[in-house]
């Protein structure tokens, strides 16, 4: 059972956070809550991303201040 567990929850990570994701694309400027659009698009996509956009949520939210700093 706990292998089964671990196994999912991998499964469910792989897609990774969006905000890292948007913040790692070289060919795109970082805006405020990319992270967030980010997983909404691939929710529309694909479903599984929905997961992760609290979790995004909360991370571009966090850097928020970087973001309004660079404008």
């Amino acid at each position: 059972m706990q292998k089964n567990l671990i196994i999912l929850t991998a499964l469910l990570a792989t897609p990774g956070c969006g905000t890292i994701v948007q913040l790692a694309n070289p060919s795109h400027k970082y805006e405020a809550y990319d992270g967030t659009k980010y997983d909404w698009q691939q929710a529309q996509k694909w479903g599984m991303p929905i997961l992760d956009l609290p979790l995004s949520f909360l991370l571009d939210s966090a850097l928020l201040p970087y973001v309004l700093s660079q404008e």
